[in-house]
């Protein structure tokens, strides 16, 4: 009940750093008590976890890129076939 009654002294974003730290605090001391091995597991598997966040967010913003200059492309290729005349009509020659 104690605990309640500090969180609403605190507030929430009190409380929401407060939890932030000890979930860290709780993952370092899970962390040490690993056997060596296990932490360089442990650690290798962190890192791959995230190299393949950095590639899914260089993936996405590349494809977002992609999409942009395609869409870019086809206005371009509208807009040059449908140059703009007297009435719609087209010059003939």
């Amino acid at each position: 009940m104690s605990g309640s009654t500090n969180e609403g002294a605190q507030g929430s974003a009190g409380s929401a750093s407060s939890s932030a730290g000890s979930s860290a605090d709780d993952v370092r001391h899970a962390f040490a008590g690993l056997s060596l091995e296990d932490k360089i597991l442990t650690l290798i598997k962190v890192e791959l976890d995230m190299l393949g966040d950095a590639v899914d967010t260089v993936v996405s913003a590349v494809s977002g890129a992609v999409d942009d200059i395609a869409r870019a492309c086809e206005r371009s290729d509208q807009s040059a076939q449908s140059p703009p005349g007297a009435g719609g009509q087209t010059a003939t020659n």
